[in-house]
């Protein structure tokens, strides 16, 4: 075999893999988008609504309870108005790793839009769900947020409602509609508190 003929066809064949991996990593990038919301690394609404009907179809054949939890995030646009919009960043930034530590693996955690946000707990009834957002909402208020590089902090508080698939067969708007009706209720109450959707 020629010599050079050989590192021709090597070097074909590497950018042939290297053009291969670039596009599978383009391929893979573009998934990731599409399902996650770049500013938390959360999910995006898209990414819930198409997983939401599968996972109380889940719940209701195994017989399973299932839990909703709607947060948003207290007085969000006087922190925007205040500090910048960099600083809300900050902030969601922050609040999407406290609840990424205040859930399980098997929970559906995403960004629904602006600062609120949408917690799905499968095997999870109105009791538990109740413990879990008491805990984060503790969470957050007991610790101040970092802001603008570390130079400041500041008090952050959420407000969130919360509800459970009540029968076979309901509607997953309608759960979604009661935890969201709850998160008013929450935050007409004066905000910075849990409270359940009435059955």
């Amino acid at each position: 075999v020629d010599k050079n003929e050989l590192l021709a066809r090597a070097r074909t064949q590497i950018r042939k893999r290297r053009y291969t991996d670039h596009l599978r990593d383009n391929v893979q990038n573009s998934i990731e988008m599409a399902i996650t919301d770049p500013l938390t690394g959360l999910h995006n609404r898209r990414y819930m609504e198409s997983h939401l009907a599968t996972l109380a179809e889940q719940a209701a054949m195994r017989a399973k309870p299932l839990a909703l939890m709607m947060l948003d995030i207290d007085y969000f646009k006087s922190i925007n108005d205040t500090y910048g919009h960099d600083a809300g960043d900050d902030v969601l930034r922050e609040f999407a790793v406290r609840i990424r530590k205040s859930i399980r693996g098997i929970d559906l955690a995403c960004r629904y839009g602006g600062e609120e946000f949408v917690i799905v707990m499968p095997e999870t009834d109105l009791h538990v769900a109740g413990m879990v957002a008491e805990r984060l909402r503790r969470s957050i208020a007991g610790e101040p947020f970092t802001i603008e590089k570390g130079v400041k902090r500041i008090e952050v508080t959420i407000s969130i409602g919360i509800s459970t698939l009540e029968t076979k067969g309901e509607a997953i708007s309608a759960v979604l509609k009661r935890a969201d009706q709850a998160l008013y209720r929450a935050k007409h109450d004066g905000r910075n508190r849990v409270v359940a959707a009435a059955a």
